[in-house]
């Protein structure tokens, strides 16, 4: 009976799980906004929040930071910076089509998107990503201290140096 409420598994599947559902939706979203960008910009215009050439600008960069942060977010790459932006983008989302953007929807897709990026923003990556590779990678380079045998014999020594004043004397006498 305890194996029904046992939590099993690794929190880095979860975590894996979160990044290529999300990361796919994002990057998806992206690639289709990019394909047909005279629409998407005319979207953003017609929110009527920005001015026409800000609308222009946002209408045309967004797609491409979705394609560029969605797929890092899938490989798990520089995930609390790329966790950051598309939860920044999906507040953006929330705040200029609210919490019940059309009638029989309960909420905002968004908002189950943003909850996502902010867990992985302060969760990490999980094990499975290039974060924890490029993590190992800076462990293994650190020196680490080797254990002392107690059983052999140490030799110890004294290393004792001169003062400046005192090599600059012995100097000018053998002069």
């Amino acid at each position: 009976m305890s194996l029904l409420f046992k939590a099993h598994g690794k929190p880095s599947i979860g975590l894996l799980l979160i990044r290529l559902v999300v990361g796919s939706y994002t990057l998806s979203l992206g690639i289709m906004q990019a394909s047909n960008i005279e629409d998407y910009i005319n979207k953003i215009k017609a929110f009527n929040i920005l001015s026409e050439n800000t609308a222009f600008i946002v209408g045309f960069i967004t797609p491409f930071i979705l394609i560029i942060f969605g797929a890092m977010y899938i490989m798990g790459f520089f995930t609390p910076v790329t966790s950051f932006i598309l939860a920044f983008i999906s507040i953006v989302k929330i705040a200029s089509r609210g919490f019940f953007p059309t009638e029989g929807i309960p909420f905002n897709k968004d908002v189950l998107f943003f909850v996502c990026f902010v867990t992985t923003l302060f969760a990490g990556a999980g094990i499975i990503s290039f974060d924890a590779m490029l993590d190992r990678r800076k462990k293994k380079t650190a020196i680490e201290p080797q254990p002392v045998n107690t059983n052999s014999h140490t030799v110890t020594a004294e290393v004792i140096t001169e003062s400046a004043e005192e090599q600059n004397t012995e100097n000018k006498s053998e002069q």
